[in-house]
């Protein structure tokens, strides 16, 4: 099946649908767990570490995968800024996403799929783009992490500050 000039399998399709149902679920709000999140982001550096450990030697492009990181963390920056957060009333993060944080994230996911397309155009070994989106996955989920972190510190600390 061909969208938009992209050329997409069942098991890319399939893959779109589990991650836009995952995105539509942003919206609810939803208690943030640190723990989680520390699992996860430790499972994607274990995995993004064996795709670029892997691909890292036979490609000279190491700046555009050092550009792919710093643009994830601009972009999971942008993401958390506009996330929307509550604390509970037993002190706990509860986040709800805005329509633009869920749409950086449409819009990484299709330029993956765009720019797969392309760089097959181009010959470019697949595993390359691959490491590429991981890095970019990674740094934009770190860097959204910590700075979700740091804002729940900071409106925790003004709430006991106005308390007194």
């Amino acid at each position: 099946m061909q969208i938009m000039g992209i050329n997409l399998g069942i098991t890319s399709i399939i893959f779109i649908v589990f991650i836009l149902m995952m995105l539509l679920s942003q919206f609810r709000e939803r208690k943030f767990q640190l723990w989680y999140s520390i699992i996860i982001m430790t499972f994607m550096l274990f995995v993004t570490y064996i795709f670029v450990s892997i691909e890292l030697p036979a490609s000279a492009n190491y700046s555009i995968l050092l550009a792919g990181g710093l643009v994830g963390v601009m972009l999971g920056l942008a993401i958390a800024h506009n996330i929307k957060i509550k604390i509970a009333d037993d002190g706990s993060l509860l986040t709800k996403g805005s329509f633009f944080s869920v749409g950086i994230w449409i819009f990484i996911i299709l330029v993956k799929f765009y720019g797969q397309n392309t760089f097959n155009q181009w010959q470019w070994n697949p595993n390359f783009l691959l490491s590429l989106f991981l890095i970019l996955s990674l740094s934009t989920m770190i860097s959204r992490n910590i700075y979700l972190y740091i804002r729940y510190k900071n409106r925790k600390r003004e709430q006991e500050f106005k308390s007194i």
